[in-house]
């Protein structure tokens, strides 16, 4: 079979039907799908990837052996019970002023309303309340 039967019997447009409709085309329609095509083209050369998370989801815990029925996290390096992430944040006031300074004064507090938007408080603002 050759390649015009093939495009025949598929229906597709042959490159002179296509290139015909383009040339009937005015000018702000081609400028229109080209800035539309480069959108589209910078949209997926920019668009942020996928966070791959830390373990598996579907198998987030594991038995502790000799204890019946307690669980503990496959995240953490050790059998040992995790107390802090970090050595400057032990208690809550230590990991809220931890993240007030790593946020530099970002979003701290969401609330909202049925089927509204979130709201958010700033670190600062949740400080004073």
């Amino acid at each position: 079979m050759q390649a015009q039967d093939i495009l025949r019997s598929l229906r597709l447009p042959e490159f002179d039907d296509l290139s015909q409709f383009f040339r009937n085309l005015p000018a702000t329609a081609l400028v229109g799908i080209g800035a539309f095509a480069a959108v589209v083209a910078y949209w997926f050369a920019s668009r942020p990837k996928a966070v791959k998370p830390p373990c598996d989801l579907r198998m987030q815990s594991e038995e502790v052996e000799g204890l019946a029925g307690a669980r503990r996290s496959v995240i953490g390096d050790s059998p040992q019970l995790l107390t802090h992430y970090y050595d400057d944040a032990r208690t809550m006031y230590e990991v809220f002023r931890r993240g007030f300074s790593i946020s530099e004064n970002g979003p701290c507090l969401g609330f909202r309303k049925p089927k509204q938007p979130y709201q958010w408080l700033t670190y600062k603002e949740v400080s004073w309340k």
